[in-house]
């Protein structure tokens, strides 16, 4: 970073920094053409990528054979000249292939991502459309009622969207071709006009069987459960696909922050409104969960991954430190600490519910939770021994070494062992849960009977034993 003419020493460490990112892209490039049958890079791009790297490696072959027969020649003006160059040559090559990139994977569309999600929101509520007029009328009928506004609807969403094209080119804000603008146009004007005709043909039919679901009580907490759950299915669905990631870290962070602070104003509303009673009591712990989910939730918005699209304004904090590109040792140590502490907390949230006594809760949060931890932990802490064994090799190694370092590589352990947690939480935990029978916790104390004058203050009118005797109870709880 701070070559000059007079500091030979730091034009090398340049030089070999540039020597070791060269390597490592070089490398990547041929991991993922091995590991990805449709990596889409063409025969030719390939061996133009290969042909500029071995270039470059031949010259600096042969200015290290310069510089080892005389160490003196390092300040002669042809070898500053050979320096320059193949510094140049290592640059060029990952230029061209950074060029290559984001020419290929980093066309992130803003507009034609939205279109994207408007039309995936458009297809579910014509699916909701369709259900419900599908149990009052035949296909034939909603066909014959709904087809024509659906294609009219169609081709105007076709028209319009491409002539806004034209303008989203003009401005920069999308690359979209002008197929892209009619078939995005097409799709959601189709779908938006094919909702429009199901529900305005007969308002009071189209939906006829909700009254089947009055059951549901429409209270401000069922209206938040059924937006949650819709945004999760469309999140779901919409981040299936790697066409609409943009920004998604963003957009889970303070949608879950959204829920949880409403959920939050109603645990306060069930506060308020209620005397000391079960209600109040629950309010409470609704309240206490609340803000403990929101605290949890900003310290995991902590930890960011940034993409392509998000560099100029992202900084990346996963390995617990912004420019970070390792697993750090401390990180790793608080990944061990966890292992013991969040099975801890639950079996105390779980004690207060006497849900704990469950035979899968104990199998599970004793067991499957910690050994699927201790693994993932186990990952990071590997992770972090390899970082830290090849940061160190790279940075002993002298720059007319070859880049290569023979170390230990836990690569195929680490990967073992995360999908070994991976399957323990998800596999063991789903089967645990569907396996395990409803609970029932029955218990006969021997509850003694007051005498006649606490009996009188207390129950009035009640029947009583005679004092002194013991009265059978049955304590039941399930779980």
């Amino acid at each position: 970073m701070f070559a000059s003419d007079n500091d030979s020493s730091a034009e090398w460490g340049l030089l070999s920094v540039l020597r070791l990112n060269a390597a490592q892209v070089l490398r990547y490039i041929e991991k993922y053409v091995s590991n990805s049958r449709s990596h889409g890079f063409t025969d030719d791009a390939l061996r133009l990528w290969n042909d500029m790297y071995n270039q470059a490696e031949d010259s600096y072959r042969e200015l290290a054979d310069a510089i080892g027969q005389n160490p003196k020649n390092r300040r002669q003006p042809h070898i500053r000249e050979l320096e320059e160059r193949v510094a140049a040559e290592y640059f060029a090559f990952t230029r061209m292939v950074l060029g290559s990139l984001r020419q290929m994977w980093a066309q992130f569309d803003p507009v034609l991502i939205l279109a994207g999600l408007c039309t995936l929101v458009l297809s579910i509520a014509a699916l909701l459309a369709l259900y419900a007029q599908s149990r009052l009328r035949s296909l034939d009928i909603i066909i014959a009622r709904a087809g024509w506004p659906c294609i009219s609807g169609g081709i105007a969403g076709a028209v319009v969207f491409r002539a806004l094209s034209s303008v989203f080119v003009s401005s920069g804000l999308s690359h979209m071709t002008s197929l892209d603008a009619t078939v995005a146009g097409l799709a959601m004007g189709a779908a938006a006009t094919f909702c429009v005709a199901l529900v305005s043909d007969s308002k009071a039919s189209t939906f006829a069987f909700v009254p089947q679901l009055q059951w549901l009580a429409v209270t401000p907490a069922t209206v938040l459960n059924v937006v949650a759950a819709v945004a999760t299915i469309i999140h779901c669905l919409a981040f299936s696909s790697n066409s609409f990631t943009f920004n998604e870290d963003s957009i889970v962070l303070y949608t879950v922050q959204t829920l949880v602070l409403a959920t939050s104003l109603l645990s306060v509303r069930a506060i308020l409104s209620s005397s000391a009673g079960p209600k109040r009591a629950s309010g409470t712990r609704a309240l206490v969960c609340s803000l403990l989910i929101i605290v949890l939730n900003r310290t995991l918005a902590y930890s960011t991954v940034c993409r392509e699209e998000q560099l100029s304004a992202c900084t990346p904090t996963f390995y617990g430190a912004p420019s970070a590109s390792i697993s750090t040792v401390y990180l790793a140590a608080a990944n061990v600490v966890m292992v013991w502490l969040v099975p801890s907390a639950v079996t105390y949230a779980l004690r207060r519910s006497y849900s704990d006594r469950a035979m899968v809760s104990k199998l599970w949060v004793s067991l499957g939770m910690r050994v699927s931890m201790g693994m993932a932990a186990a990952y990071w802490v590997l992770d972090s021994i390899d970082g830290q064994t090849a940061s160190g090799a790279a940075a002993a190694s002298s720059p007319t070494r070859s880049s290569a370092v023979n170390g230990s590589d836990w690569s195929d352990m680490r990967m073992a062992l995360a999908r070994m947690a991976a399957g323990v939480a998800l596999g063991g935990g789903l089967a645990a849960w569907y396996a395990s029978p409803f609970c029932l916790d029955v218990e006969l104390p021997n509850v003694p009977i007051l005498s006649q004058p606490q009996a009188l203050s207390t129950n009035k009118g009640a029947s009583r034993a005679p004092a002194g005797q013991s009265q059978r109870t049955a304590v039941i709880l399930g779980y």
